[in-house]
Formats: structure tokens, sequence, C-alpha cells
């Protein structure tokens, strides 16, 4: 066999070889990029709810700070999801009150009576709005004239009960105390020990009348 003929022969026959092998990866390259972009794709769906969810919006205006609210945040209903914080500004004609706009499913019964509040998830800080309330024969809840979505009323949060209860106390602690200072003040130190006085004097003489 000529060397030169098996030379020109092998030659091509590589080439080929390293061309398949190109398509190959390119190929798995391809299927990995197709499965890649499904799965995220199935991921977004999943976690949006599905294609072609519909919400009904609300507005809720909030008088105290929403930290660790963020958007996408959970609403629940007694305790069950039932949508989620599509936007977090505050107003523009109020800027003392927090414009949230919720996104809850139709087949939720926000009436007139229903309110919302902030809560928070155990101890991780992450917060969440709270819809309370609702009697059956309360209406739903409709949007007034002028209005682009229905209201949902609101009630302080159990952070803000406390802290206001906490707050009366405190002054009342103080009005007691300045009330206490005033009693024995210099003024009435001398009223006092009078008393004081009076008081013990009346003890010994009951005390020696018993003893007779």
């Amino acid at each position: 066999l000529d060397p030169r003929v098996f030379s020109w022969t092998a030659r091509p026959h590589g080439k080929r070889t390293d061309m398949d092998s190109k398509v190959n990866y390119a190929l798995v390259g391809f299927f990995v990029i197709l499965l890649g972009s499904i799965l995220c794709g199935a991921a977004l769906w999943l976690g949006t709810g599905g294609y072609g969810t519909e919400y009904d919006c609300y507005y809720v205006y909030m008088r105290e700070s929403v930290s660790g609210l963020s958007i996408d945040a959970p609403v629940k209903y007694r305790g069950v999801k039932v949508g989620l914080v599509e936007d977090i500004k505050l107003r523009r004609d109020n800027p003392e009150e927090v414009w949230l706009t919720l996104e809850i499913t139709p087949n939720t019964p926000v009436k007139r009576d229903t309110v919302a509040t902030l809560s928070l998830q155990g101890l991780t800080g992450l917060a969440f709005v709270e819809l309370t309330g609702g009697s059956r024969g309360a209406p739903r809840l409709q949007a007034l004239p002028g209005q682009t979505c229905p209201v949902i009323n609101t009630k302080p949060s159990l952070l803000v009960r406390l802290d206001e209860a906490l707050f009366s106390l405190l002054e009342n602690f103080k009005d007691l105390s300045q009330d206490i200072r005033h009693l024995i003040g210099s003024d009435n130190q001398a009223s006092v020990k009078q008393i004081l006085g009076d008081i013990a004097q009346f003890t010994q003489t009951l005390a020696a009348r018993q003893d007779l």
C-alpha cells in the first residue's frame, strides 16, 4: 500500500469526525439552553399563580410605617392567602398615608366592614396585609364615584396598639409621679408631718385605753 495514498485518504476521514463532534456539541448545548428556558418559564408561571390569573384591584391607605412590607407580599383573609401587594407608595395629596394597591382574587368576600391590618410573619420581620371582618349580611365593597378601585378601611396593627398603650401608661405614671412630688414638696411637708403626728398620737391613746 502506497503511504502517500493512505495519507491522502485518512486526512479527510479525520476532518469529518471533528465536524461531527462539533455538530453534536452544538445540538447538546441547544437542548440544554432550551430545557433551561422551559424550566425558568415554568417556575415564573407557577410563581405568579399561573397564566391568565385575574385579580380585583383594591386600595388601602395606611397611616403607620409599612417597614417590612414589600411588593408581592401576601394578602391574607383570615389567614388564607387571597392575593398580593401590587404597589407601595406615598400619597401625593397626603404624605402621612402610605398608598397600597392590592390584587385580590375575585371570589374573596371583601365587604364594606372588611378592614386591613399590617401583620408580621412570626419572628422573620416580614410583613403582610391581613383582612378581617366582612360579616355575612354586609354588602360587597364597591368603588365610589371617582375611585378607580374600592378602598378598604384600615385599623392600627398590634404593634401600634401596644405602642399607644405603653405611651398612655407612661404618661399616667408621669402624672402620678408629679402628683407625689407635689404632695411631699416643701409646701406640704408641714401638713404631712402634722397628719402623721396626729395619727401617731391617736394610735398611742387607743393603745393606752386598751391597757386599762
